[in-house]
């Protein structure tokens, strides 16, 4: 059996790591393969057309869903491929977008957060039902995890070795920018935000994953594959109390 691990290109090593952890609890019961394997699912039209016994023979289609992704309709387009099959569709998110957050249809199917310190064992669980397996290998979760987080950490440049060290660090000048404009909205897509502070797109998303890893700001899908960056409780509070009202 298999189980297909759906991502952008840019997010490849996220869907490696989780492949390799897969695999190797299951060694003897599945075989795992991400969008880019030279022997994975093609993406949907060629799936539809030139690889149905591959679909036939997946159990699992594990959905990676990061603020850049979920903008990007192929993945979505694979998910409704699944559905229709009967597979079983588990969405994995991170990076600023938490399982809560995902739109209808995905909201249905049973997500989890990447960060989240039980992921690997709800995660290993939820396959080992899939599977028929009733009893998990001793799986190193806690390697685990650090193997995932360091993955995530290398995601966007200036990233630290540990979100909660980014987390904790001090907020510059332009952060507090990216705030104030925030608390002035109902929220912002960071091509909005980007535009607003002469910025390209790619120089804005490292400050604003400096300010979700800090809880400071959150982001929600926003429609038609975009998302919406809005202020945290956190980030209110934090405007408060540095005189902005």
């Amino acid at each position: 059996m298999k189980i297909f691990i759906s991502h952008i290109r840019e997010e490849l090593q996220v869907a490696l790591v989780l492949k390799k952890w897969i695999e190797s609890a299951f060694a003897d019961h599945c075989q795992v393969l991400t969008s880019t394997d030279p022997d994975g699912i093609p993406f949907a039209a060629q799936a539809l057309e030139e690889n149905e016994r591959a679909w036939e023979e997946t159990k699992a289609l594990i959905l990676l869903y990061s603020p850049d992704s979920i903008r990007k309709p192929w993945i979505s387009f694979e998910a409704g491929c699944a559905w229709l099959r009967r597979i079983l569709i588990i969405p994995v998110c991170y990076s600023g977008l938490s399982a809560g957050q995902l739109p209808q249809p995905l909201a249905i199917f049973p997500g989890f957060d990447l960060n989240q310190k039980d992921f690997g064992q709800n995660l290993f669980m939820t396959l080992a039902r899939e599977l028929g397996i009733s009893q998990l290998p001793a799986i190193q979760y806690r390697q685990m995890n650090q193997e995932v987080q360091q993955v995530l950490d290398d995601l966007l440049p200036g990233a630290s070795s540990s979100s909660k060290e980014t987390g904790d660090a001090p907020l510059e000048s332009i952060h507090f920018q990216v705030l104030a404009v925030l608390k002035e909205s109902h929220g912002f897509t960071s091509a909005v935000l980007a535009q607003h502070f002469n910025l390209e797109e790619k120089e804005i998303l490292p400050l604003l994953k400096r300010l979700i890893d800090g809880n400071y700001v959150y982001a929600s899908p926003a429609g038609m594959g975009h998302v919406r960056y809005n202020l945290a409780k956190k980030g209110k509070d934090f405007l408060m109390e540095s005189g902005h009202r």
